[in-house]
């Protein structure tokens, strides 16, 4: 089924109840995603919106690794491992330099209990060592940065839970983020990827919300786009504020994306045309 205009369409995204707990929500949503999409196998929604459309999935496929991603790649290593003024690197702040650890963030921090994503995590280091904190939105650096350090854990499986009162908190103030409308056109971000995921806007399948958070950076036109920036032009294209870049907001939305996307494979830097 194609869209050819979003705005004429009635969208209902009805959210799963409230506090229902992370792996209930994350169960509905999976029966919601198959029910709607029978032919497309769980494992494929991290493909995007190549998962419902062969003549995308064949693109992406002629495109990888995505033109840029080399480039991308030598930036991110440069300044993952570049010596700071006190003879540390952000290589260090981090548990076998940085090599698989993707798979474990977002986290929940349980002395402040925020959700800590990579962004985060990496100005927590430059903070720590007197270094100047990166821009979260920055695709020349913080993004080349996710970009790298995402590529050390390809192929690992996400291993994100709510595993405690604490992080259970922080993934309903994710889903209730998700599933809230928005903007001027009063959609939720549930609206198009859970709700309407498979089907087409114009000439672009929906991705589905399960598996998205496993193949960012997104390689645009050279850049590193990350999940957090995706989910800012999302909002912009409804007609909505975004949320700060590295906002608490961001971070949670990212957060309930990454406990949906367990299990589903890491595979950072994919290509994804404009």
């Amino acid at each position: 089924m194609r869209f050819p205009d979003l705005v004429t369409v009635v969208l209902l995204a009805t959210a799963p109840a409230a506090h229902a707990g992370a792996e209930a929500v994350r169960a509905d949503i999976a029966s919601r995603l198959s029910a709607a999409n029978p032919g497309i196998a769980p494992a494929d929604y991290s493909l995007g919106s190549a998962a419902f459309d062969a003549d995308r999935r064949a693109k992406l496929e002629a495109n990888t690794p995505a033109p840029g991603t080399a480039e991308i790649l030598a930036q991110g290593k440069q300044l993952w491992n570049r010596k700071f003024r006190n003879g540390r690197s952000l290589s260090q702040c981090f548990p076998n330099g940085g090599r698989r650890i993707a798979a474990a963030y977002p986290q929940v921090d349980a002395k402040s209990k925020r959700v800590v994503s990579l962004e985060t995590a990496v100005n927590q280091c430059l903070r720590t060592h007197g270094e100047p904190i990166l821009e979260a939105a920055d695709a020349a650096t913080m993004g080349a940065i996710l970009a790298y350090v995402r590529s050390l854990s390809d192929g690992q499986k996400i291993a994100v839970r709510a595993a405690n009162p604490v992080a259970e908190e922080r993934f309903e103030q994710g889903r209730r983020l998700y599933f809230t409308r928005m903007g001027q056109q009063n959609y939720a971000c549930a609206s198009c990827h859970v709700q309407n995921a498979g089907k087409f806007f114009g000439d672009t399948a929906l991705p589905a919300a399960a598996g998205s958070a496993a193949r960012w950076p997104f390689v645009r036109e050279g850049r590193a786009v990350t999940l957090q920036s995706q989910v800012r032009e999302c909002l912009e294209r409804m007609g909505a504020a975004a949320f700060p870049a590295g906002s608490d907001e961001l971070a949670q939305v990212e957060y309930f994306l990454t406990v949906l996307s367990q299990g589903h494979a890491i595979k950072p830097n994919a290509w994804r045309p404009r």
